[in-house]
């Protein structure tokens, strides 16, 4: 009778370890179908597969990292947060996760925290992309109004990807805030070559608003004219329609 209940047992442990198996397997799948629409910008069909992959496999800190970016480009901060710190508590290692979770309290306007999440993220030596990191740290910094660590920060994502469209810019605007419309005009110009493949329009529309502080109304009026022309969906488009009537008006 003992082996026979220890015989049962051990099938019944074997039948859960089993199912246990086939459910993370499953959850597996899930998640990379939601990494997938994810990177593709399908947001509403990555938050139907990772929830799906959290039902099947809640403690999964991956699972729970990419749901914080779902929410994050979503606008639900909170829910941003919220599954961003699950990742954490699963595994406080987990540098990526910290690194996205320091990207949406800059969002939240909780410049502190964030920076106090980065540095954590930067003394991380085996994190491979500190790049993103220094983004963030300058994306913080901006914010706050501190141009300069702004700048620095974006100057050290430059050292090795000098193509960064965001980094440009920021460069460029950074300058722009500290009213060195030369120097802006300069680096919102090469930020324009990196940024205008992936239609991000803020360097065009900073630029022409650099050039306009010049006093170079030609140059200011042409890149007005070629945000509106490019960016036909653009988040400064309706602002460079307004600039340009105000210059036709020989303002």
């Amino acid at each position: 009778m003992r082996k026979w209940i220890i015989a049962i047992s051990l099938l019944s442990l074997l039948g859960c370890a089993s199912q246990s198996k086939q459910k993370k397997e499953k959850a597996e799948l899930f998640l990379r179908m939601g990494i997938s629409q994810l990177e593709s910008g399908n947001y509403p069909y990555a938050l139907r597969d990772l929830l799906k992959a959290e039902e099947l496999d809640s403690d999964n800190a991956v699972i729970q990292n990419n749901l914080g970016l779902v929410y994050f480009f979503r606008d639900r901060q909170d829910l941003a947060s919220k599954h961003l710190n699950k990742a954490l508590e699963i595994d406080p290692k987990y540098t990526e996760a910290r690194n996205n979770l320091s990207r949406v309290l800059i969002e939240k306007g909780q410049f502190a925290e964030a920076e106090k999440e980065l540095k954590i993220v930067l003394d991380d030596l085996t994190y491979p992309s500190p790049e993103k990191a220094y983004i963030n740290l300058g994306l913080a910094k901006f914010n706050q109004k501190d141009y300069s660590g702004a700048r620095k920060s974006f100057i050290k994502v430059l050292e090795n990807t000098p193509d960064d469209c965001i980094s440009n810019t920021y460069v460029g605007r950074s300058y722009f805030e500290a009213e060195d419309y030369h120097r802006a005009s300069e680096a919102l110009d090469r930020a324009i070559s990196f940024c205008q493949k992936s239609l991000y329009d803020e360097p065009h529309y900073y630029s022409a608003l650099a050039y306009y502080r010049l006093g170079e109304k030609s140059k200011s009026q042409t890149r007005f004219e070629e945000v509106v022309k490019y960016y036909p969906n653009g988040k400064y488009r309706d602002k460079a329609k307004g600039m340009l009537s105000l210059l036709r008006k020989g303002h």
